[in-house]
């Protein structure tokens, strides 16, 4: 077992490899079942995700018959955009050889893909559908990303190969399927980006953020501060057009920088705004949040992105300032002692001769979160050092909790961070975590398709991190969504296509997990050899 480095590359990084906390021994934490649902009756047909509901019945209707997209209802001008792309879906399939007329009509035929926003009272969600193939083709759903979703079902059946005919009637337990992507430390084209949204658009995940801040560099362009661009970026009209894209496929994109931590790169340009500790040890990638200057560039770099993406939650960062346990109180970290600055403009900013360097984060934190949420974004953090309780402020409870790790049991759980106030997000980094490290992609005994599949479900949080244990999040406490994330420790570990060939897996097995219905099969194995293979890709 190996013990963790006394340095500080990252925390992510040493996730990756698996290693168990050497404090964390004998701490008694509840693991997780290993069953995580239940089989679908038998009849139902391979997809991904599997059905909440699948009834079977009528003969089916063989896609060759069909000659029109037909819109109805009183929404149906407002799915043209719906219609076109699965006429093009089932071209690009190998499904239809024709093409296929749009048309608004209130009289449909049999022969006709029928396509309605209607009320379902049996569909809970508005990413829900009702799904019939027995006799004619129709999708009826109370929002358009409904009847989205029931043309990626409508997709998957007919490539499995058979015509079955029935009803599938279906919605998602989770508001929020999502992917994070580092585009801050590894360039990956336009293109490349598209092809991940249609791929997760067909699996029903319908959230990619964009991490664009690292410690290796920024992926986006900027205009206020053109220096922080990393020599590969994604241009301002490249993301716009990657937002149009995503915007067709009902998939949102959501901004991600990361601050005060993991700001190598930037301060490198603006060194004056790095903290330095009483000792003198500089660190170069934390912002000394006591600097007004400080805090405005972060703001300045914030503000622009606002400005650029519409997604509807903003990441603020917040990870890996603090340290964690296992690096101690000595000088050259973080703390009251070591950083006087912090404590003084805490006491400042509150008023509160009792404040700490904490409460000088939080106050950064809340700055930031009330300017994103002036945007219209609500504004989102890592868990690390939401610590509820502690300090004289705390972190706002509008901003949600991205919680992706708890070091020992004497941090806080998923559940209290609920219980103060917090919006869930799951990100387990004991499994959740596609990691492309010097030795490739990073290992752990559940950091992987098998593991998540068999093991994790939306309401399994880290217990104890180095896979020491699971957290139940117990009933009744909501998740607003989970995500994977890629993060590039390492960018030249992997080209962008074999990141996309080992992430496949991966998107699928996620997808079954957060859409939260009934699993088709209990084994990885059993998947691929009756869904995956059937399900195929996004066509393309």
């Amino acid at each position: 077992m190996s013990a963790l480095p006394v340095s500080r590359p990252s925390r992510r990084t040493v996730l990756a490899a698996g290693v168990t906390v050497p404090l964390l021994a004998g701490l008694g934490v509840p693991t997780a079942s290993a069953s995580p649902g239940a089989r679908v009756v038998p009849t139902a047909p391979p997809l991904l995700p599997a059905p909440q509901r699948y009834s079977p019945g009528g003969p089916g209707l063989p896609i060759v018959a069909a000659r029109r997209i037909a819109l109805v209802g009183d929404e149906a001008d407002m799915l043209r955009s719906e219609a076109a792309l699965l006429a093009r879906d089932l071209r690009l399939a190998g499904l239809l050889d024709h093409h296929l007329e749009v048309l608004t009509t209130a009289r449909p035929r049999r022969t006709d893909i029928v396509l309605e926003v209607a009320d379902l009272p049996e569909v809970p969600h508005p990413e829900g559908y009702v799904l019939s193939t027995g006799h004619g083709i129709r999708i009826s759903a109370p929002s358009r990303a409904g009847v989205f979703s029931g043309t990626r079902t409508l997709l998957q059946l007919l490539r499995s190969g058979g015509r079955p005919g029935g009803v599938v009637v279906d919605w998602p337990e989770l508001d929020e399927r999502a992917l994070m992507l580092d585009i801050g430390r590894k360039y990956f084209s336009p293109d490349w980006i598209k092809a991940l949204i249609s791929e997760m658009a067909y699996l029903k995940m319908n959230t990619l953020q964009l991490h664009i801040s690292e410690g290796l560099g920024f992926g986006v362009e900027s205009e206020t501060h053109p220096e922080i661009a990393s020599p590969q970026h994604l241009t301002k009209a490249e993301v716009r057009d990657i937002l149009d894209f995503a915007r067709a496929h009902h998939v949102r994109v959501h901004p991600d920088v990361d601050s005060p931590g993991h700001m190598d790169h930037i301060l490198a340009f603006h060194p004056e705004h790095q903290l330095v500790l009483r000792d003198g040890t500089r660190h170069p990638g934390y912002l000394d949040i006591s600097r007004p200057g400080a805090r405005a560039l972060v703001r300045e770099i914030v503000e622009e992105m606002c400005e650029l993406f519409d997604g509807t939650v903003f990441h603020l960062g917040g990870d890996e300032y603090f340290p964690a346990p296992w690096q101690g109180t000595g000088p050259d970290v973080i703390s009251d002692e070591s950083a006087p600055q912090l404590v003084d403009y805490a006491r400042q900013v509150t008023g509160n001769p009792a404040a700490t360097a904490l409460d000088a984060y939080e106050a950064y934190l809340n700055e930031l979160a009330g300017l994103v949420r002036a945007h219209g974004f609500t504004p989102r953090v890592w868990n690390d050092d939401i610590r509820p309780g502690e300090g004289v402020s705390r972190i706002d409870p509008r901003t949600q909790a991205d919680v992706w790790i708890r070091w020992n049991t004497s941090k806080p759980t998923a559940a209290d961070y609920a219980a103060a106030g917090h919006d869930l997000i799951n990100s387990n980094g004991d499994y959740l975590y596609f990691i492309l490290t010097s030795e490739g992609l990073g290992q752990g005994p559940y950091k992987n398709p098998r593991g998540i599949y068999e093991r994790w479900t939306p309401r399994t949080f880290m217990g104890a991190a180095g896979s020491a244990g699971d957290f139940e999040l117990p009933a009744g406490r909501p998740v607003v969504g989970a995500h994977l994330s890629v993060w590039c420790d390492s960018p030249d570990a992997m080209t962008q296509e074999e990141v996309a060939e080992q992430l496949q897996e991966w998107l699928q097995v996620f997808a079954q997990q957060v859409w939260g219905s009934p699993r088709p099969v209990e084994s990885l194995a059993e998947l691929r050899s009756v869904v995956l293979s059937a399900v195929g890709t996004a066509p393309a």
